[in-house]
């Protein structure tokens, strides 16, 4: 069991290795520059504009404005290119990353897909507008790995690895806080997360898990993921998982001759005095007097003669 966020796991047992900058520039545009023909690559490319007055990308074939402070991070393999008014300059920094392979030998520029696929529609199209909170921290980690890049010893090479293990988590960051505002108002994709988290406590009923555990591990905060799971299965997401394992410790002491403190403790509860008490309120009777019962019943005889 992993207490990683969904996509983290994803990331981290596929292929795919830890993230990488493959190129990172500051650049200066004006209308004297004309790019005829669409920018194609297989990185995810960061862009963050530092002035801009009229200038606008065209990403798969949709008109985006850009403006001072704008932050866009473009997906792989997505057609781009930006249009600067003739008499205006544009200046941006623009970083291009991806993930190594786990075998260091290779290096991999769409497995972030598996991360922008659980946060996003297909339909949401080639890019994503930043906006949150989280864009200076976006921001400085950009401008810090331009720095270590322009310094190219080994030093700035794994100083570099280690901002681009930043960028990454304020990139998750900021992503949360727009994938959360985006099901808000969404039934059918909040339905999918809920029945996500739902299996989630399925599968690891008998670990150490909390609320905050499930609720990374859909990318919701805790707060969100309570109310909405709550909502749609009328049980707090807790009390859902102190029910399933109910369930299972009632299946334990039907089958098994396993002592009560045993079945306790496979089935998540670290006090077999809690577990007693869980299983009282839910069932009605404690673990002993339910097994008692359950053999009588099985054998046709009352437990209390």
């Amino acid at each position: 069991m992993s207490n990683l966020p969904l996509f983290w796991e994803n990331l981290i047992n596929s292929e795919s290795g830890l993230p990488v900058v493959f190129h990172s520039v500051q650049r200066m545009m004006d209308g004297r520059y004309q790019v005829e023909t669409d920018s194609v690559h297989n990185e995810f490319e960061l862009v963050y504009v530092q002035k801009a007055t009229r200038a606008h990308f065209e990403i798969m074939g949709e008109h985006v404005p850009v403006h001072r402070h704008d932050l866009l991070l473009i997906k792989p393999n997505t057609p781009h290119k930006l249009d600067v008014a003739t008499d205006k300059v544009c200046q941006f920094l623009v970083l291009k990353f991806g993930f190594t392979k786990k075998d260091g030998t290779n290096v991999s520029g769409v497995s972030m897909d598996e991360f922008l696929n659980f946060i996003s529609d297909t339909e949401a199209g080639g890019f994503f507008r930043l906006t949150s909170i989280y864009r200076t921290g976006i921001v400085n980690a950009m401008t810090q790995i331009m720095a270590e890049t322009r310094e190219g010893d080994e030093a700035s090479e794994f100083m570099s690895g280690l901002l681009a293990m930043e960028l990454f988590v304020w990139l998750s960051r900021s992503l949360r806080l727009q994938w959360e505002s985006d099901i808000a108002g969404r039934t059918d994709k909040m339905r999918q997360v809920l029945e996500t988290a739902r299996n989630y406590i399925i599968e690891n009923y008998n670990q150490d898990i909390s609320l905050s555990d499930v609720a990374n591990y859909v990318y919701i905060s805790t707060s969100h993921f309570a109310r909405a799971f709550k909502k749609a299965y009328d049980v707090s997401p807790i009390q859902f998982l102190l029910r399933v394992r109910i369930q299972k410790a009632q299946t334990m002491l039907e089958q098994t001759d396993k002592k009560v403190g045993e079945i306790a403790l496979e089935v998540g509860f670290s006090a077999q005095q809690r577990f007693n008490d869980i299983f009282r309120k839910q069932i009605g009777v404690s673990p002993g007097e339910y097994r008692s019962r359950y053999k009588a019943s099985i054998m046709n005889v009352d437990p209390m003669q």
